[in-house]
């Protein structure tokens, strides 16, 4: 009894194995290793600055454009810098600064830890203060 089960057991495990699929490729591309510090999107000129850390500490200003991608590793005490005028930035314009009533057109989308903010066309005030910091993002790419 206990030889017909292996032998069972054989045939059941030879039929699996013969109709396995073969594995994927494996991309080299893990969206997991790569965290999104904060993004400025500019509609307008359909490009899109973002400031990554890879799982290793290193940090890169990506810049995505309609048909391409330029990539700028910089350093931690830069990267360090950026994000925090990006941050108070971003919260300034969130809570400190008001809107303007009316039609809002978009001219940046700003994202950062899961939290998203436009700033319309109207809004001046706003718009400067995140210009101030493109400033500093565009010498990167110069």
């Amino acid at each position: 009894m206990p030889f017909a089960f292996l032998l069972i057991l054989a045939f059941s495990a030879a039929a699996f194995g013969q109709y396995s699929e073969q594995p994927f490729k494996e991309s080299s591309n893990d969206l997991r290793s790569q965290i999104v510090l904060f993004s400025v999107e500019i509609p307008k000129e359909k490009k899109t600055y973002l400031l990554e850390r890879s799982a290793n500490e290193s940090y890169f200003l990506r810049l995505i454009e309609a048909d391409k991608v330029s990539i700028q590793k910089i350093a931690i005490r830069e990267a360090t810098r950026l994000e925090r005028d990006y941050a108070s930035r971003f919260l300034k314009c969130m809570y400190e600064i008001q809107s303007e009533d009316g039609e809002c057109r978009v001219t940046l989308r700003l994202q950062m830890k899961g939290e998203r903010q436009e700033i319309c066309e109207k809004d001046d005030k706003k718009y400067q203060e995140i210009n101030a910091l493109m400033s500093k993002i565009l010498k990167f790419f110069i």
